[in-house]
């Protein structure tokens, strides 16, 4: 007889007024297995993880737990979450006193040994008396998967757990669940946007489309934890899945593996997290999906194209981007037809979730042009050797350091937490370049002492950082805009400086391609450098109908008044007599738009780089030599081409393609 299911799901279905999010799904989830559930924004992953948790009751359909009401769930989501003022062992303990109150907020009670003993089974009890501003992301969410497994859940529920962490983190996460499934056995449910992670821990890997439908599960294509399989059931799953589903662009799945399925090596013995890994790596799976099964679709319809050009030929070119403001050449390209103009078909651009994931889409091929920081560009072309190449740059400043209110100087920052969006970017060098002009001390690990002048930077997604300041969780935030006008709009932070008010003209996202796209598609390339300098030079003389464009059209999520704030016409005398701006004379606005990529600014960059503390290895920087990093990584004829073509470098505020760097924290 067939063992009993943790829970199924017969003929469920989920409506938010008249749109159909699920229907007719039918899931089974069997006891201690691993099922990875993969799909895009939208087709409905969360919405299910609330029926599985019972959240939400299904509008159709019938839910079964095989524990009944006794039934207990774990839930874990992208960010811990953790209570600021309760150590480790009291947030693991929030569980179980739950629990034990009958499922209402807990009162004091026994459970300490029972925590410290789980703390110990993961590797984590040398934590139990931080808090959780003392803790490193990772560490933070090995936590509060210690909090979810400590009721000994009959279901764990894993809503992207490790999608707001560093690359390196995120493996080392994902290894160390693998060992925690092994031990403790609940049946699980991970969702992630990235087929990797989905291969590498699922039992079974199910896909949700953007149309709802049924669910298709299948066994992981790779390896399972009894051996390996030759990828055949997923090869045509996925074809068929991408026909009946309006799912387009699944890759050719054949590993490049000469004919032979992968398997482990003889004696290996290393368990089967390191198995899968080597497996993954050989086979490139990081290929095998295009854009819906990686990104975040935005759904609102794009803007009619002004007008076409003659068709450039290689089929459509695609567009990745990070919901900031730093998008905007490549969004209203889109938007008002500039692609078109020039003879491009570039569908929606489409919008992902961090970092990593749209470098981990551009090097798979998942998408052809994006807008990346240009410090992580560094770091891909002379850290990771991917042949990445710098086209022009997408804008100037645009960024700001946001703190508390009753924040009025860097000094005040000393034994606070401040958040960084990423540890390669401008907003981390130019924070530790005026912390360190206030005497103040970076930290990244540990406690920030105020005696000592010290700062704790964290690693913090953007779209948290306005509510961990309201909330108090952060003294302050640095990160692109929108998100500090949106904390001055929301009324819960201040601008203490602009980054352009350090750095005079700086640029924070490039537009960055494949080596591949020149070598493969050069009229594309340069067709698209022609559209980016076009809607540049457009936004630098109308702005009052931009903010609007991209939160219309569905581009921005951000609110309108935000966006206008961001591309207003000139900054506000009030930051001047505040000190937000003590370069008044500089005459920047807070978002500037100019493409040429100053030589000057990439030697000056990489510089900086070496001076600024970072968690990871930065091994590879001190062979990177400043002076020669600018013409191993950026491409300068197309943008040259294109700016003379649109008025000249006088159009775009510039004597030239020479000039000093300014930097005055």
């Amino acid at each position: 007889m067939e063992e009993a299911a943790a829970v199924e799901l017969t003929g469920v279905g989920v409506r938010f007024g008249a749109r159909q999010v699920l229907r007719d799904l039918d899931l089974r989830v069997r006891p201690g297995e691993l099922l990875a559930l993969v799909g895009p924004s939208g087709a409905g992953k969360s919405t299910l993880l609330q029926v599985l948790a019972g959240l939400r009751r299904p509008d159709a359909g019938v839910v079964h737990r095989s524990g009944g009401e006794r039934s207990t769930t774990g839930l874990v989501s992208q960010h811990p979450h953790l209570l600021p003022w309760r150590t480790v062992a009291g947030n693991v303990a929030l569980g179980l006193a739950y629990r034990r109150n009958g499922g209402r907020w807990p009162r004091p009670g026994p459970g300490g040994e029972r925590v410290a003993r789980l703390l110990e089974e993961l590797g984590i009890a040398d934590l139990a008396d931080r808090f959780p501003s003392q803790l490193s992301g990772g560490q933070a969410q090995r936590v509060a998967l210690a909090r979810a497994i400590v009721i000994e859940p009959h279901l764990l529920l894993l809503d992207e757990p490790f999608g707001a962490l560093d690359p390196v983190t995120r493996r080392d996460l994902q290894d160390w669940l693998l060992a925690l499934h092994r031990r403790r056995g609940p049946a699980t449910v991970l969702v992630t946007h990235d087929l990797d992670e989905a291969l590498l821990l699922g039992d079974r890997v199910g896909l949700l489309g953007t149309r709802p439908g049924p669910i298709e599960v299948v066994p992981s294509s790779v390896t399972d934890r009894a051996g390996l399989a030759d990828g055949s059931a997923h090869r045509a799953l996925l074809a068929r899945f991408a026909a009946d589903r309006d799912v387009r662009d699944v890759r050719d799945l054949d590993a490049d593996d000469g004919g032979r399925a992968p398997g482990r090596s003889p004696g290996a013995g290393t368990g089967a997290a390191v198995d899968r890994r080597r497996v993954l790596q050989v086979a490139g799976s990081a290929a095998l999906l295009a854009a819906p099964f990686v990104a975040a679709a935005v759904t609102a319809p794009p803007a009619a194209p002004r007008r076409q050009g003659p068709a450039v030929g290689g089929g459509p070119l695609r567009v990745g981007y990070l919901p900031i403001t730093d998008a905007a050449p490549l969004l209203l390209a889109h938007a008002e037809g500039d692609f078109s103009a020039v003879g491009l078909d570039v569908p929606r651009p489409v919008l992902f979730r961090s970092w990593p994931d749209l470098a981990e889409a551009l090097q798979s091929g998942t998408v052809d042009v994006v807008h990346m920081l240009m410090p992580l560009a560094v770091q891909l072309r002379h850290g990771a050797g991917l042949p990445v190449r710098v086209l022009l740059w997408n804008h100037v400043n645009g960024s700001a350091l946001t703190v508390r209110p009753d924040v009025d100087s860097l000094a005040q920052l000393a034994g606070t937490t401040v958040a960084v969006p990423f540890w390669h970017s401008i907003h981390n060098i130019v924070l530790q370049q005026l912390l360190r002009s206030s005497g103040l001390t970076p930290v990244l690990q540990g406690e920030a002492s105020a005696g000592a002048g010290e700062v704790k930077l964290a690693l913090m997604a953007p779209s948290d950082m306005p509510p961990a300041l309201a909330a108090g969780q952060v003294a302050g935030f640095t990160v692109a805009e929108p998100f500090n006008a949106a904390a001055e709009v929301q009324g819960i932070g201040k601008v203490l400086r602009f980054t352009g008010d350090v750095w005079k003209d700086h640029a924070c996202c490039v537009t960055v391609v494949h080596q591949r796209l020149l070598d493969e598609r050069p009229a594309a390339a340069a067709a698209a450098v022609q559209a980016l300098v076009a809607a540049q030079r457009r936004l630098r003389d109308r702005r009052e109908g931009a903010a609007r464009t991209l939160s219309d059209g569905g581009y921005l999520p951000q609110p309108l008044a935000a966006l206008e704030r961001t591309l207003a016409t000139g900054p506000d005398a009030a930051y001047v007599r505040d000190g937000a701006i003590q370069h008044p004379g500089w005459q920047q606005r807070r978002i500037g738009f100019q493409p040429y990529p100053y030589p000057s600014y990439t030697a000056q960059l990489v510089r900086a780089m070496k001076e600024t503390a970072v968690v990871g290895d930065t091994a590879w920087l001190e062979a990177v030599d400043p002076d020669g990093v600018h013409g191993q990584l950026v491409r300068e004829d197309l943008v040259l081409r294109a700016i003379r073509s649109s008025g000249g470098f006088d159009a775009f505020g510039s004597a030239g393609p020479v000039r000093t760097e300014v930097v005055l924290p």
